[in-house]
C-alpha cells in the first residue's frame, strides 16, 4: 500500500488534506504529519514514504529546502508540491528538483485525486524496474533527458535535424510514428498581466509553468512534445494521423490550453497554429506559420488561438471591414518583382488612400500591420530577413508604426521600410539568378494569375520541360503544376472572401482559362464550389 507524508506548516489544512486522501477510492495510506522540513526528515528517516506532499513556504526550513535535502537521501521518492498563486518563483525551483507534480491552494478533491492517481500509476512502474538486472538510473537522468529533447526537437523546427538524431530522440521516448506534424507557439500575454505579478517572478517561470500545463495536456489528448523554446516562447510539436494540408485539427486542443490557463492560474495566453505537415522535413513550414500567425496578435488582439490556415483563408475575425477596398495589389507587385521605386510611390498612395477612407486610427495601424506581416513572411520565404531589418524584429517594427500619429510619419517610416524590402529582393534576386528553381518559382509567383505551361516556364531558365519537372519536385516536394495551382487556388479565397467580385471575374483574373475549369479545380482543393466557400465563409465571420 503506497503511503504519503504531509508536510505543512498549518495544522487544521495537514488534518484536511490527510481526511480527503483517506476518503479517496485509490490504496493510499498517510504515513504521518509534519509542520515543517526539519521535522519532515526525521520523520522519513523511520516512516520511508513513497511519496512527500510538501508547502513551499513553512518556517524553519522552507519546502525547496526539505525537497533537495530529501531527493539527495532517497532519491527514487516522489514529490508534489503545494503552492499559492504568487508563488511562482518557488515553483520554478521545486520543478528543477523534479517534482512530480503541483497543486494550487485551495486544493481541490478531484484535482488531488488525479494527482494520486497518476503517482500510483508510476510507483507500480518503478516497482516493476527494480526487478529488471539494469543499473539504477542516474538521479539527473530525467534532467537529460529533457535538455537533449528540446535541442533534438529545437533542432527539427529549424531543419538541421538527422536520422542519427531521430534515433536518439527514440532512445529516451520521444517518438514520431504518425505520418503528420503540425506545430503551435504558446505566448504569454505579459500586456494583460498584472505588472506587479510579473515583475516579482523570474519570467522563465511562467514559461516554465505554461510548458507544464501544455504538456500535461498534449500527454492526454494528442501525441507531441512541448518545450521552452526562448523566454516569450512555449513550443509544441504535435504528431498527427491524417493528410498534409489540414487546416487546424488542434484548434480545440489548443482552446483547451488557454482555458486551462486561465482557470489554473489567471494567466493568459496567445497560441499561433501552423497547419498540418506531412513528414520530418516539412516541420519548418508548420513552425514558420505557427511565428506568421502569432504575428497577427498586433491585429486581432490577445488571448485567443490564431490558427494560420483561417488567416489565411480569410475566416480569422479582424477588426476592420474585409470590403474596404484599397490599392495594394500594385504594391505587392513592385515588392515582389523588387522595385523599390515604384514600391515608395505605391505605398505612399495606399497609405493616403487609407488615411481617407478609414474610420479610426486603430484601422489604419492594423492595415500598414498586415501589409507588413506579409512582407515578412515574404522575406522568410526567401531568406531577406537579416538583410531588410538587420537587428531588428518584426515585432519591434509593428510596434513602432502603431506608435505614430502622423500621417507624414507613417507615409515616411512605412515607406522606407517597404522600399527597402524591395531592394533585398531585388539583390537576392541577382545573387539568385544561377539557380533556376529559385527563378522559376520567382517567375510563376509573379505570373501565376496569367495562362502557364511548363514548356513556356522551361523556356526562362532554359531547361527542357521534363527535366526542369524532376527537379522542380525533387527541391519543393509538388509538381510545378501543383504550385501555381495553390497560388490561384489561394487567392481566389481571400478576393471571394474580402470583396464582391463575380466568381468569373475571380476565375479569370487568377489564372484560369473558364468558370468550369475554376469550379473544378477549386472544389477538389476546398471540397466546396466557390459560390459555397463564399457564403461559408462570410457566416463564419457574422
Amino acid at each position: 500500500m503506497p503511503n504519503i507524508l504531509i508536510v505543512d506548516d498549518e495544522a487544521i489544512f495537514r488534518r484536511g488534506l490527510r481526511k480527503m486522501i483517506e476518503s479517496s477510492s485509490g490504496s493510499w495510506e498517510v504515513a504521518g504529519e509534519a509542520k515543517d522540513g526539519y521535522e519532515a526528515l526525521e520523520m522519513m528517516e523511520s516512516l520511508k514514504p513513497d511519496v512527500l506532499l510538501t508547502d513551499i513556504r513553512m518556517p524553519r526550513m522552507d519546502g525547496l529546502q526539505l525537497i533537495q535535502i530529501a531527493k539527495e537521501r532517497f532519491p527514487k521518492l516522489l514529490v508534489i508540491v503545494l503552492s499559492g498563486f504568487d508563488e511562482f518563483t518557488y515553483l520554478q525551483q521545486s520543478l528543477r528538483h523534479g517534482v512530480r507534480d503541483y497543486l494550487m491552494k485551495p486544493v481541490e478533491r478531484e484535482e488531488l485525486f488525479k494527482t494520486l492517481g497518476k503517482l500510483e500509476s508510476e510507483l507500480v512502474k518503478l516497482q516493476k524496474q527494480v526487478l529488471e538486472p539494469y543499473a539504477a538510473e542516474p538521479a539527473d537522468a530525467r534532467i537529460i533527458r529533457q535538455h537533449v529533447s528540446e535541442h533534438l526537437v529545437a533542432g527539427l523546427l529549424k531543419g538541421y535535424v538527422n536520422e542519427t538524431d531521430l534515433a536518439l530522440l527514440a532512445r529516451i521516448g520521444v517518438t514520431f510514428q504518425e505520418p503528420c506534424f503540425a506545430c503551435m507557439i504558446i505566448k504569454l500575454d505579459k500586456d494583460l498581466l498584472d505588472k506587479e505579478r510579473y515583475e516579482k517572478a523570474d519570467p522563465s517561470l511562467f514559461q516554465l509553468y505554461i510548458q507544464q500545463i501544455v504538456q500535461e495536456l498534449l500527454d492526454q489528448r494528442a501525441k507531441g512534445f512541448s518545450f521552452i523554446l526562448s523566454d516569450t516562447e512555449v513550443v509544441a510539436l504535435v504528431n498527427l494521423p491524417g493528410q498534409p494540408g489540414a487546416g487546424d485539427p488542434l484548434f480545440e486542443l489548443s482552446e483547451t490550453i488557454r482555458r486551462r490557463m486561465i482557470s489554473l492560474s489567471r494567466l493568459t495566453v496567445t497560441i499561433g497554429l501552423g497547419r498540418t505537415v506531412g513528414g520530418i522535413k516539412e516541420i519548418p513550414q508548420s513552425f514558420q506559420e505557427a511565428k506568421i500567425a502569432q504575428l497577427h496578435r498586433l491585429i486581432v488582439g490577445g488571448d485567443r488561438v490564431i490558427s494560420y490556415s483561417r488567416m489565411k483563408d480569410g475566416e480569422e475575425e479582424m477588426a476592420w471591414s474585409p470590403l474596404l477596398e484599397l490599392p495594394h495589389e500594385l504594391l505587392e507587385s513592385s515588392i515582389q518583382e523588387g522595385k523599390p521605386v515604384q514600391t515608395r510611390q505605391y505605398a505612399a498612395a495606399f497609405i493616403t488612400t487609407l488615411c481617407s477612407q478609414a474610420r479610426s486610427p486603430e484601422v489604419i495601424h492594423q492595415q500598414i500591420c498586415k501589409l507588413l506581416i506579409h512582407g515578412y513572411e515574404e522575406a522568410e520565404k526567401l531568406d531577406l530577413t537579416q538583410s531588410w531589418l538587420g537587428e531588428r524584429t518584426i515585432q519591434a517594427v509593428l510596434l513602432e508604426i502603431c506608435s505614430l500619429t502622423s500621417r507624414t510619419e507613417l507615409i515616411d517610416c512605412c515607406c522606407a521600410y517597404l522600399e527597402k524590402l524591395a531592394a533585398c529582393i531585388a539583390s537576392g534576386q541577382k545573387n539568385a539568378d544561377h539557380d533556376p528553381i529559385e527563378k522559376v518559382i520567382r517567375y510563376v509567383n509573379q505570373h501565376y494569375h496569367e495562362p502557364l505551361s511548363l514548356t513556356q516556364v522551361a523556356e526562362k531558365v532554359y531547361l527542357n520541360p521534363a527535366y526542369l519537372s524532376t527537379l522542380f519536385k525533387q527541391r519543393t516536394g509538388s509538381s510545378l503544376v501543383e504550385y501555381w495551382t495553390e497560388l490561384r487556388v489561394s487567392e481566389a479565397k481571400r478576393r471571394l472572401v474580402s470583396s464582391n467580385e463575380k466568381v468569373t471575374i475571380i476565375a479569370e483574373s487568377t489564372g484560369f482559362g473558364n468558370i468550369r475549369h475554376f469550379n473544378r479545380v477549386f472544389k477538389s482543393v476546398t471540397g466546396l464550389a466557390p459560390i459555397d466557400y463564399r457564403e461559408q465563409a462570410r457566416s463564419v465571420k457574422v
